[in-house]
């Protein structure tokens, strides 16, 4: 559930990784060990991630593109860290993957503003 987001990369998002179903290989990075909430302030954390998620399951890219239907390459731009990667295909591959995120605003948010927001949308992508 993603919750007052503001895309990744930003310095005032606060992504927190919560990763735990399918993965407790013990991988760390900078003193973090996987498995555990994560602190994405960049894409290139989140590429560790799902790499270090991947092959932590014994997937091959080949074998997490076809069980997700997303293509190898994109796979490897995900986990190269290309900034560009479509969210809504970055969500799918992560939720397949076990992991979730959540997003935590640096600023407040009334009800009110929030719910104005919710209303403004004319489609729900991906709902």
């Amino acid at each position: 559930m993603l919750t007052n987001s503001f895309p990744i990369g930003y310095e005032r998002d606060f992504l927190r990784v919560c990763h735990g179903i399918m993965h407790t290989s013990g991988y760390e990075s900078k003193g973090a060990t996987m498995g555990k909430d994560v602190f994405v302030g960049e894409m290139m954390a989140l590429a560790n991630l799902v790499r270090a998620s991947r092959l932590a399951q014994g997937l091959t890219r080949d074998e997490l593109a076809s069980a997700t239907g997303l293509s190898p390459k994109f796979i490897s731009h995900v986990e190269a860290g290309k900034p560009t990667a479509q969210f809504g295909k970055v969500l799918h591959l992560l939720t397949e993957l076990g992991i979730s995120l959540h997003a935590q605003s640096a600023v407040h948010i009334s009800e009110k503003t929030a719910q104005k927001a919710m209303n403004r949308r004319r489609t729900s992508y991906g709902s």
